[in-house]
């Protein structure tokens, strides 16, 4: 035993523990510090959010871990090369600490859309602040990389000069992106639809999940995930289900010939009573009548618009006025018919 604590150096064991015993306390600190600082900055630009909900909380708690590793190697003294190479590192966590810390804040509801609102006549909905957010991340994100590959040494000059070469060809490739940023901008700024809203485009229908820079994602009745191009939407009509304010009801019914005209009108009555006291049904929208004699029957139309948009609580309404038209031909003891078609045929 004595003989391995000879073999230590008690002056490295000591200074690597310090050295740990670095990291850990700053490690520790660190969530303390961060919302004390954050804190201060909400303090100054007058933000009502907890510091530990703030965008910047958890980069900046990771900063401050790298930094307790520095420390620990500045103690330590270890070789320039390392010391560089940690150096490096740390600029470009930094880089990438302010560019996440920054992406974070621009939510749709953050203090920076409202900002924005309160100082300017910006008053866009929730769904183009998300939209805002896409590009204004997407810019943040390439200015860090841009940021970080100088910090590599990389001529950013040649490479703009290589971009300005090739930028008739890189025109042409991107048109069609260019055109679905515009669309989508047209389809967020005129409020077409949003996301949750129910639409119909073309021969596709669904309930919209997600618009981005290049398409917009609906999910349709088979659960699938379409994506339609924004430059598509833009020139097609687009109907918006979940918009309207009431549903168009209609069926027609037909009724044996030989369903006497007395009994036909008092059908016709009490469907109506049945319907005008609905207090899902707009009274006003109301038809029942008897729309055509036909050589098989006689045909009662009928139409009336139910007071809701949502397409469910519509489909449950339906059930519920169609149950009570076949209750009023049930006690009428009328039966309805199918339609018949006659065949002629000649002997020879």
């Amino acid at each position: 035993m004595s003989e391995i604590l000879n073999m230590l150096d008690i002056d490295s064991v000591l200074k690597y523990s310090i050295a740990l015993a670095i990291i850990l306390a700053v490690r520790l600190f660190c969530p303390i510090v961060s919302r004390i600082i954050i804190f201060i900055f909400h303090k100054i630009f007058k933000v009502e959010t907890k510091s530990s909900e703030s965008g910047f909380y958890g980069p900046l708690k990771f900063l401050f871990t790298v930094i307790g590793f520095g420390i620990a190697i500045y103690y330590l003294k270890l070789p320039e090369g390392i010391i560089n190479l940690y150096n490096k590192i740390f600029k470009i966590i930094l880089i990438a600490v302010v560019a996440k810390s920054l992406t974070n804040c621009l939510t749709p509801n953050s203090t920076f859309f409202t900002k924005l609102e309160s100082s300017t006549r910006f008053n866009g909905n929730e769904q183009l602040n998300a939209f805002i957010a896409k590009i204004l991340k997407t810019i943040i994100y390439i200015a860090a990389a841009f940021m970080i590959m100088a910090d590599f040494g990389y001529n950013l000059g040649g490479l703009a000069a290589g971009l300005g070469i090739g930028s008739a060809a890189l025109a042409l490739a991107a048109q069609d992106f260019v055109k679905n940023i515009i669309g989508g901008i047209a389809i967020i700024s005129d409020r077409t639809f949003e996301i949750g809203d129910y639409i119909q485009i073309g021969t596709y229908c669904g309930t919209v999940i997600d618009i981005t820079f290049r398409s917009t994602k609906i999910r349709d009745n088979q659960n699938t995930i379409i994506s339609i191009p924004n430059l598509v939407i833009v020139t097609e009509y687009v109907q918006n289900w979940s918009k309207i304010k009431s549903r168009r009801f209609e069926t027609r019914l037909r009724l044996g010939l030989e369903t006497s005209t007395e009994t036909i009108n008092s059908c016709i009555g009490k469907i109506k009573t049945i319907l005008k006291t609905n207090d899902n049904i707009d009274s006003e929208t109301i038809i029942v009548t008897l729309e055509e004699i036909k050589e098989d029957s006689n045909v009662l139309w009928i139409v009336a618009y139910l007071k809701t948009g949502d397409y469910d609580e519509f489909v449950r309404i339906r059930e519920k006025v169609n149950c009570s038209i076949l209750d009023v031909l049930e006690r009428e003891n009328i039966d309805l018919v199918y339609p018949t078609q006659r065949v002629y045929m000649k002997s020879l």
